[in-house]
């Protein structure tokens, strides 16, 4: 089980989108394999993963991306 809360701050503004993405290497881009249900901070939620998704995660795999409208492919990628 994997749970979260995610704050933010410093934006250009609120967010209009939030999920993790995966699985991919640094630097590359991949599909939604979490979508978070509010993007409005702060983020919190729980998803029980596969073993599989676990490893990806664990391993590094997956990314978090914050969108706005001033920045909609993503503001914040982060690991």
């Amino acid at each position: 089980m994997l749970t979260w809360k995610v704050t933010l701050s410093g934006l250009s503004g609120p967010p209009i989108g939030a999920h993790v993405h995966g699985p991919s290497e640094p630097g590359k881009t991949a599909g939604i394999v979490l979508p978070f249900k509010n993007p409005e901070p702060p983020i919190t939620g729980a998803a029980a993963l596969t073993d599989a998704q676990a490893d990806d995660l664990l391993a590094g795999k997956w990314y978090a991306n914050i969108h706005t409208r001033t920045n909609p492919g993503g503001e914040i990628r982060a690991r």
